[in-house]
């Protein structure tokens, strides 16, 4: 037997080698379907599927909050819930905090941005770690005084400090402030969060451990459950100690809690970590197992075509004394080798796709690690490729053994018209590939569709000639004054470089950076009852950040110089909130505030006007609720946006700013630089990336269909010589040669064009979270695919009949 197998296997090569044509359109199709499948597999497999690289992550859990009412499903924890969780429950090991961390890193001589976090020291035995060398700080250094510290991230100690041991101990400053380097974490660390390149204590002021602040959702809280606990349980004990404080609470703190349907919830990080990808991964994980079905479907039809035309060599194998199980084994072997040789040129094309794919995920996850071909997804490439081997050979050993073979061995005809449950077996085969091809192509219609609504969704402004960025200041600029002379000079600086038209100021970039949210309380106003509490994200901004970003005033006036930090607060809020909350009258001098309600009126900030409504998060950005804009001198954060309009080119305007910012403090960096234009392009990456996945598996599989349907009727037309000729013979004209094939051919096509439809229908609804503005049931998208099915179709149909059309009926005879 072993003898036997090694023949089959050289006899395998030398047919495929020989029959080149049938061999490079195999060998492309697997390759595709199997790499197409083992990068995308890899990808689920790493961030959703492979288990987080520490002691026991099921039992490392995040706790956080809920406010749904008003659409924030998940805000992190705080400092009081905290203290809270960790004297009054007995389900976790240990709880910790945890919050990411922009910093600068450096001295005058380029300062260079860095994403560390802190933390407080029960994270390291949250995530089971040993320090690689050094220590970690302990709860000691969780305190304000003692929080100067830092461990550093080990590949971020071998890229920054090229490895060298004597770090340890040497101070580094950071903002401008100096810390000392006491510890090295290992890799495995960066698993949690790969941006971060080094972790400082977490520590607080008093004033944060108030009851007031239970709701502040700042950092993140995470634990490690103690053993046999569940996670059911963890959640028992904290929603018991929430429900504990509601009931102690204030009527308006509960007034609160009920308006935003306050809930404590409790989930594994990993299940937090891959929850805003898995359903998308899942679904193209599906996309891309139909492309393989296609091909495996295209592979099987052209080995059944290739085996019936091998009808009288095998015949002459069984009349010279070849058993059946002889003839299977050697078909089942040619398809073996054609397989394998495909996954093998299949794991090149996923090694490829990785590499790009890892640049997609460093910007739409940046904090997964790259990801590489791991060894249990090259095991489960093997098996596949078995698996594939023995359905792809099914079929054609399947139709060998059911045919009477000698009968060819008593003068059939070579050129004789298929059997049929030969072509009905094709039939089957070419309308499963439409079917499948058309329920990717309708998944892909509906992304299209959904990307090109995103795009049309009026941004609010016009990001034109306008150029952004980002500067960052360290805490000594908020001591004093330093910070108000800094902008002023800055604005004014600004002003000065040649061609700009509009310069200002902000708290954020819109599409770029987040922005936070508070709930707020409108004077004169009384919420109906059930009603959500309100809640609006808020920016500050300078006098002239209308003129710069071309953003309308409807209402009222914007800010100007005289509205400072000294004098009576103003606000100016968004169409969308005029609209919800002063419906029938106008928004322009109402009043409201975040937080407690002032004790006097005049101390209630003021609205002085209404402007357009601006995407600031993005055109998907769906919880519903408003924004608000403030001056920025009266509201302080620890960055700014700068936004220069100017028809400059971007990168001219760059240079300059960056030389502009040296003479004021070269000792602060300029990050997150380019131009508007290219800002709110981005935004939409994550939707792109999709789209294109999916729209690219999609035309592969109709090429696969096309090539199949193809293959199919050129094949019947070349077995069915004969029938034709004496169809020319006795009268038919080459139109009546033509519909004949084009009927067979649309009417396999039509028939996997209602099933696919079908299947379409059914699954659309798992791409509802995907999809934006469209409907899973789409018409257009769906009379789009299906012509475009029908089409291709058409030219696959029309190339085999026009063969056909030409066999001349003499020369057929002739020939047979």
């Amino acid at each position: 037997m072993l003898h036997g197998i090694v023949s089959d296997v050289r006899f395998a090569a030398r047919m495929l080698v020989k029959h080149r044509g049938f061999t490079a359109t195999a060998l492309v199709t697997l390759t595709l379907c199997i790499g197409a499948n083992t990068a995308i597999f890899s990808l689920l497999y790493a961030l959703v599927l492979k288990p987080l690289p520490f002691r026991e992550p099921g039992r490392i859990v995040e706790v956080y909050n809920s406010f749904p009412k008003v659409g924030l499903n998940k805000l992190p924890s705080n400092v009081v819930q905290y203290l809270d969780f960790k004297e009054h429950t007995d389900a976790f090991a240990q709880l910790a905090l945890w919050q990411l961390w922009e910093c600068t890193l450096g001295e005058e001589a380029g300062p260079v941005r860095f994403t560390g976090a802190l933390a407080t020291a029960e994270m390291f035995d949250v995530l089971g770690l040993r320090p690689l060398r050094g220590s970690f700080f302990t709860l000691e250094n969780c305190r304000l005084g003692a929080d100067r510290v830092l461990v550093l991230t080990q590949s971020f100690w071998e890229s920054h400090f090229q490895a060298d041991p004597g770090v340890l101990g040497r101070t580094v400053r950071i903002d401008g402030e100096p810390y000392t380097v006491v510890g090295i974490a290992p890799r495995v660390f960066e698993a949690f969060d790969a941006r971060v390149k080094f972790v400082r204590p977490l520590s607080w002021a008093p004033d944060r451990v108030s009851q007031q602040a239970r709701y502040g959702v700042t950092p993140n809280l995470y634990g490690r459950m103690k053993p046999a606990v569940t996670t059911a349980q963890a959640l028992a004990q904290v929603a018991a100690l929430e429900r504990r404080f509601y009931e102690e609470a204030p009527p308006p703190v509960r007034a609160f809690l009920d308006r935003s349907g306050h809930e404590i919830g409790v989930a594994t990080v990993q299940a937090q970590l891959v929850d805003p990808v898995k359903s998308t991964l899942f679904m193209l994980q599906g996309g891309v197992l139909f492309v393989l079905l296609i091909g495996c479907v295209d592979v099987a039809n052209l080995l059944l075509a290739r085996s019936n035309a091998r009808q009288t060599e095998l015949a002459v194998r069984v009349a010279l004394g070849a058993g059946r199980g002889v003839i299977a084994r050697q078909l089942f072997i040619e398809s073996l080798v054609l397989t394998l040789s495909g996954a093998v040129l299949g794991l090149g094309v996923a090694w490829g796709a990785i590499r790009v794919i890892n640049r997609f995920t460093s910007q739409l996850l940046p904090h997964a690690l790259p990801f590489t071909l791991d060894g249990r997804v090259l095991g489960l490439t093997l098996l596949v490729s078995l698996g594939l081997a023995l359905f792809i050979g099914l079929l054609p050993v399947m139709h060998v053994l059911r045919s009477n073979l000698l009968v060819l061995l008593q003068g059939q005809s070579r050129g004789a018209s298929t059997g049929r449950g030969m072509r009905f077996m094709s039939g089957v085969l070419v309308a499963t590939q439409v079917a499948f091809a058309l329920m990717l192509l309708a998944g892909a219609g509906l992304m299209i569709r959904s990307f090109a609504r995103a795009l049309a969704v009026d941004p609010g402004l016009d990001p034109r000639q306008v150029v952004v960025a980002r500067i960052a200041f360290p805490g000594a600029y908020f001591r004093d004054d330093r910070i108000v002379r800094f902008e002023e000079r800055l604005l004014a600086g600004l002003q000065e470089i040649p061609g700009v038209t509009a310069a200002s100021i902000a708290s954020a970039t819109p599409f770029q950076t987040g922005l936070p949210i508070n709930a707020f309380t409108l004077r004169d106003y009384t919420l109906a009852a059930g009603a959500p509490q309100p809640g609006a994200y808020h920016l500050g901004a300078s006098p002239a950040y209308l003129e710069a970003l071309h953003i309308p005033l409807l209402e009222g006036r914007w800010f100007n110089a005289s509205d400072t930090d000294k004098s009576r607060q103003v606000l100016v809020v968004d169409q969308d909130f005029a609209r919800r909350y002063f419906q029938g009258r106008s928004a322009v001098g109402q009043h409201l505030t975040f937080g407690a309600p002032p004790q006097k009126a005049e101390d209630w900030p003021e609205i002085v006007g209404v402007v357009g409504t601006v995407r600031h998060l993005g055109v998907e950005e769906h919880s519903g609720n408003p924004f608000l804009y403030h001056p920025l001198t009266q509201f302080r954060a620890g960055a700014i946006s700068v936004v220069v309009r100017t028809p400059r080119p971007a990168g001219d305007v760059v240079a300059l700013l960056r030389e502009k910012l040296r003479t004021l403090d070269p000792a602060l960096p300029l990050f997150q630089v380019g131009s508007l234009e290219s800002v709110i392009d981005a935004s939409f990456d994550r939707r792109r990336a999709v789209m294109l996945l999916l729209g690219s598996f999609a035309a592969i599989a109709l090429l696969l269909a096309a090539v199949g349907l193809y293959g199919v009727l050129a094949y019947d037309v070349s077995q069915r010589t004969r029938e034709i000729g004496i169809r020319g013979a006795i009268g038919a004209t080459r139109s009546q040669v033509i519909g004949l094939v084009l009927r067979q051919g649309l009417s396999r096509a039509g028939l996997g064009l209602a099933c696919g439809l079908a299947g379409a229908l059914g699954l659309s609804r798992f791409l509802t979270s995907l999809l934006f503005e469209v409907k899973p049931s789409d018409p257009v998208a769906y009379v789009a695919v299906s012509f475009l099915m029908l089409g291709v179709a058409l030219v696959a149909s029309y190339l085999p009949a026009r063969r056909a059309a030409r066999i001349d009926p003499i020369v057929a005879l002739r020939v047979e």
